[in-house]
């Protein structure tokens, strides 16, 4: 047996060099003139939904911003890093958390929370992914994992998105809000993070011409969607089929497509709802990309929730600069009340 290396108890993380930046953000240390900030989101029953706590009140905020501060170098076992995520133009649009494990000091938590405005953006998949660089190099840590609700859909796509693994579902593990919930845990390692090769710039382009369609569908602050959003990454003539339980294809352009998004007929697609790339595949070849994906889908029809999921095929093809879904073809499985 190999005995794991010994890290002094009282050792405390060192902090990076703050700001941490990266494409689009800037990640620090949470302040107290951050109060409002964090508030604007942290009062939010949507991002409540899923975290241990009610909407904040502004003093329940305070206090919580009060404790981060004074816990800021993870001295002690348990302790949270609340780190501020700041856009370029200094907007507090979330937080990202790392806490060290009150039993093995080499491994860690990461926690994260963002405003509504910036869900299905990216910045949230852009912050976590820099904490967890911080946990593995700045502070030397073996071993990073996150924990959410089964039912939160979204934070474990990000999870899955960012290479962690889901290793285990702890039934009825925590009790919150008066009801003992089911715990998604998911975890990388060091080594994996360190030796996961990066994505060629033809990935990354198909990974953002996904995120733009998808995002489309999806309602950012409560507002509605904006099929329209997707227009730009739709390649001229391309084709948008769906495939029925029976087999029957409805096929339309994209115009055709778009503007049935817009205004649904009675009875068809929600007019309220979004849909979660959860996980996915892409393979390029020959001048293509071909990416399938499960989504999560999740809605009101008729004045009734609803959950679902869909498997989506996209092939895409290069432009300047860009790849371009020239044809999707889905299917929807049953949906869930």
């Amino acid at each position: 047996m190999v005995n794991p290396p010994e890290v002094p108890m009282d050792t405390a993380p060192v902090h990076p060099e703050y700001p941490v930046r990266t494409k689009r953000l800037r990640l620090r240390p949470v302040r107290v003139d951050d109060l409002e900030a964090v508030y604007a989101h942290r009062s939010l029953p949507e991002v409540a939904l899923y975290l241990p706590h009610e909407p904040h009140t502004r003093e329940v905020t305070a206090q919580t911003l009060r404790r981060l501060i004074a816990g800021e170098s993870l001295a002690a076992p348990g302790d949270w890093l609340g780190l501020a995520v700041e856009t370029e133009v200094g907007r507090v649009v979330g937080e990202v958390f790392l806490r060290r494990d009150d039993r093995e000091p080499a491994t860690g938590e990461v926690g994260f929370a963002f405003h509504p405005d910036v869900w299905a953006t990216g910045i949230a998949t852009e912050a976590v992914t820099a904490a967890l660089d911080i946990a593995f190099d700045s502070f030397g840590w073996h071993r990073v994992y996150g924990v959410c609700d089964v039912r939160n859909i979204a934070s474990a796509a990000l999870m899955r998105r960012i290479g962690m693994r889901h290793e285990a579902v702890m039934r009825r593990n925590s009790y919150l809000k008066n009801d003992w919930c089911n715990d998604s845990m998911f975890a990388v390692l060091a080594t994996e993070w360190r030796r996961t090769p990066p994505r060629s710039a033809d990935e990354r382009a198909v990974d953002a011409a996904a995120a733009t369609f998808f995002s489309a569908f999806t309602r950012a602050g409560g507002e509605p969607v904006n099929p329209d959003a997707a227009r730009p990454v739709l390649a001229p003539g391309a084709v948008i089929e769906r495939v029925d339980a029976d087999g029957r294809v409805d096929r339309r352009g994209a115009e055709e497509f778009l503007a049935s998004r817009r205004s649904p007929p009675r009875g068809g697609e929600p007019a309220d709802g979004d849909v979660f790339e959860v996980s996915w595949t892409t393979m390029i070849a020959a001048g293509r990309a071909l990416r399938g994906s499960l989504i999560f889908r999740r809605g009101v029809r008729d004045g009734v929730p609803f959950t679902g999921w869909s498997r989506v095929a996209l092939q895409l093809r290069p432009a300047t600069g860009a790849w371009l879904v020239e044809s999707l073809t889905w299917t929807d499985e049953p949906d869930t009340p």
